[in-house]
């Protein structure tokens, strides 16, 4: 493997004959490609293979969300991608057939206070208790910042795929931390269409503060919750 740095050529990607390149943070990283390889269909391939799918699709679900980017971003580790890192700390979690309720959308937090999710065909509804009492909160931190993935699994149908996830998010200006807040994410037209073709999901809900500028200062570990 070769790393590049301040190549005059720019950054590459993809394959270049016997070699095959990707770019991370500026740096331009090359690696020789086998010559000639097998594929192996055994069952424990396969499933990996598929546990690599879903935790992909997760993964760029999370990604979808401004909040929960900017979170991993915190995070992420050196010569690595903020994919990559959603995808190193949710691969072991995740199932072959679909995400589980193990699945994380933030790397840890405070504990989320929630008293009763519920999730419906046209949103998903949520008692938030008290966050001061799980934290601290600073007079920085004015905004709030709700986001959730939901996955939705057993199709009605036999031909529709097996889980589809969706993303949603809700920013609150002026939040009081000290008080119940009841939370409504409301799906648009196409997640209605995806609701409906499922009867059962997993809700991944987390909060974040945020100060005037809309810079996450804290956020809560991932809270699941399977209907």
């Amino acid at each position: 493997m070769a790393i590049l740095s301040g190549n005059v050529i720019g950054n590459l990607r993809g394959r270049l004959g016997n070699l095959s390149a990707r770019t991370v943070e500026g740096r331009t990283i090359m690696s020789a490609r086998p010559s000639s390889f097998n594929v192996n269909y055994g069952p424990a391939v396969l499933d990996v293979r598929h546990k690599f799918a879903v935790t992909v699709d997760l993964a760029q679900s999370i990604l979808s969300l401004d909040t929960l980017s900017a979170i991993w971003k915190t995070v992420k580790g050196t010569g690595m991608s903020v994919f990559n890192t959603i995808f190193k700390s949710n691969f072991s979690y995740s199932g072959a057939d679909k995400p589980t309720e193990y699945n994380i959308i933030t790397p840890g937090g405070f504990s989320l206070p929630v008293d009763v999710v519920t999730v419906d065909v046209d949103k998903i509804t949520a008692s938030l208790l008290a966050l001061d009492t799980e934290t601290t909160f600073t007079p920085e931190e004015v905004n709030a910042s709700a986001n959730a993935l939901v996955s939705f699994f057993d199709p009605m149908n036999p031909a529709d795929a097996p889980y589809e996830v969706i993303a949603l998010s809700k920013e609150i200006a002026n939040f009081d931390f000290t008080q119940t807040y009841n939370l409504q994410l409301d799906f648009d037209a196409k997640q209605k269409l995806v609701a409906e073709k499922y009867t059962k999901s997993i809700a991944y809900l987390i909060v974040a503060s945020k100060n005037s500028s809309g810079k996450v200062i804290q956020y809560s570990a991932t809270s699941p919750k399977v209907s």
